[in-house]
């Protein structure tokens, strides 16, 4: 499995003061970080899917 599928997605740091522009600018890397998150999973899935098929056809 590739090592970027399982490494940790850095957090947003939350600005101090976190004033409501700024919050707006957080939920955008929160979001992508989310994003991220989900792709990563969906590329475990199919690398799971690959070697379940394999596995059942004997391979």
């Amino acid at each position: 499995m590739p090592a970027s599928l399982t490494t940790e997605t850095p957090q947003p740091v939350i600005p101090e003061p976190l004033t409501y522009g700024a919050s707006l600018d957080l939920n955008v890397s929160l979001l992508s970080a989310l994003g991220q998150c989900n792709i990563d999973k969906a590329g475990i899935r199919s690398i799971e899917m690959r070697r379940n098929a394999l596995l059942a056809a004997g391979k």
